[in-house]
């Protein structure tokens, strides 16, 4: 895992520091897009066509992330377009993701503080992808931690706010039109820019998105609350923890499932696994049995296939950590990385 610390600079210079540190991600991902693009019988032209119409709204209502861009393509010597490329995938209503986040709060928990874990599974190729960004901000913006294996944003992360925000989404029937936003470009703005759950959910519906980030399921939680926003092709819904407990495991569950492709078996028992696993430990919740849920291989929650745990993050939201385990949290050692002030 590459463990990169970007600075308060301005945009460009940011997305420069990034590049240089990054070029061999963006080289593999850009080769992955193409080859996705190839495989759904869509030629490159396509997905960059996706990418500028993107830019136009990025250009109207936030400038600066595409500072960031021309600085990471800079920073990495490869061409901007191809850079975008990014804010557009997935290019059909493909993607196939099977995360799990878990979020334990109020009476399920040993001090009523919510407790988020988290395991990001993707394909095994990506490992060597795997990056944590522990990101400083000034003026009026939050610091934060986030991890990814993506160019462009995170996809999970908890700021000094107390803030956390992940995706455990699934396929939509079919990708909008509408254009803005990737969600992990949404996800690293919601950490920079709100101090909590609501504020998050108001930032997310205003911001214009990409397909309007259809498929995604937002699990938020910060010192107080947690909630799901499950976004469907033109509207989201929100979903809130019952008997203080919130998964998200790439099943719907609200009338946006309608939208959605059935989603696989595996996402729902490994939704009924943890809530059962937690409802037994009403009021005994706590890191070491948050990271034992994780490790699990009887449904599993941790795999060992293609489609491979890539890392897994462990939060309590008022504290300024994040606890993270590089691959499979079975074997790996978690460790401790502060968030910055």
């Amino acid at each position: 895992m590459k463990f990169i610390t970007l600075g308060s600079e301005s945009g460009f210079a940011r997305g420069f520091a990034l590049g240089k540190m990054i070029k061999d991600v963006c080289i593999h991902n850009l080769s992955f897009f193409k080859r996705r693009l190839a495989e759904e019988g869509l030629t490159l032209e396509y997905g960059l066509r996706l990418a500028l119409e993107n830019e136009k709204v990025m250009a109207e209502h936030f400038p600066e992330l595409l500072e960031e861009i021309q600085g990471l393509a800079e920073g990495a010597q490869l061409p901007y377009n191809h850079i975008l490329l990014e804010t557009a995938f997935p290019f059909t209503a493909n993607a196939s993701p099977k995360c799990t986040i878990i979020s334990a709060i109020g009476t399920t928990t040993t001090d009523g503080i919510p407790i988020v874990g988290r395991n990001y599974d993707f394909l095994l190729d990506f490992k060597k992808c795997n990056q944590l960004r522990i990101v400083t901000r000034k003026n009026k913006k939050f610091s934060f931690v986030g991890g990814t294996i993506t160019i462009l944003g995170v996809e999970e992360g908890l700021n000094n706010a107390g803030l956390f925000i992940g995706d455990a989404g699934w396929e939509p029937e079919e990708l909008p039109s509408s254009r803005g936003l990737s969600s992990r470009q949404i996800m690293q703005l919601v950490l920079e820019n709100c101090i909590s759950v609501d504020t998050a959910i108001d930032f997310i519906r205003q911001t214009p998105k990409f397909a309007n980030n259809a498929g995604t399921c937002y699990l938020l939680a910060d010192k107080k609350e947690a909630v799901i926003m499950e976004m469907g092709l033109t509207k989201c819904c929100l979903r809130k923890p019952e008997e203080d407990i919130l998964i998200a495991s790439n099943a719907f569950l609200t009338p946006i499932a309608e939208e959605m492709k059935p989603s696989e078996l595996t996402a729902f028992t490994r939704h009924d696994f943890a809530k059962k696993y937690l409802q037994e430990r009403k009021g005994k919740v706590d890191i070491k049995s948050m990271q034992e849920l994780l490790s699990d291989h009887s449904i599993p929650t941790c795999t060992h296939n293609e489609i491979n745990t890539l890392r897994s993050v462990i939060v309590k939201t008022n504290e300024r950590k994040m606890l993270v385990a590089d691959g499979n949290p079975c074997i790996s050692k978690f460790e401790k990385i502060l968030i910055p002030t």
